[in-house]
């Protein structure tokens, strides 16, 4: 499996949007569950929900912090979630 890479554009734009955190969905391998959702703690992480079965988390990650997770032993692949944005759509 190819080594997880940030998706920069949407982690720019949730900064330029002015989002503390985004949401991420984590393909972790499999038996590291456990120490990917430490490590991803450890930066400051929410983790929401786990399913070690088929190997995935979904966390609330410090957006300052969100390419440090690609680092994590154990990551497979991030993807960055659209942030909810509290703005209108623009017509």
């Amino acid at each position: 499996m190819s080594a997880a890479k940030p998706d920069r554009f949407r982690i720019e734009q949730a900064k330029r949007d002015g989002h503390l955190t985004v949401p991420l969905t984590i393909a972790v391998q499999q038996g590291r569950s456990e120490e990917v959702e430490q490590a991803l703690k450890a930066l400051g992480a929410t983790v929401e929900s786990r399913d070690p079965r088929i190997g995935y988390l979904r966390a609330e990650m410090p957006v300052d912090k969100v390419e440090d997770a690609y680092l994590i032993i154990g990551v497979s692949a991030i993807d960055v979630d659209e942030p909810l944005s509290n703005k209108l759509p623009e017509p």
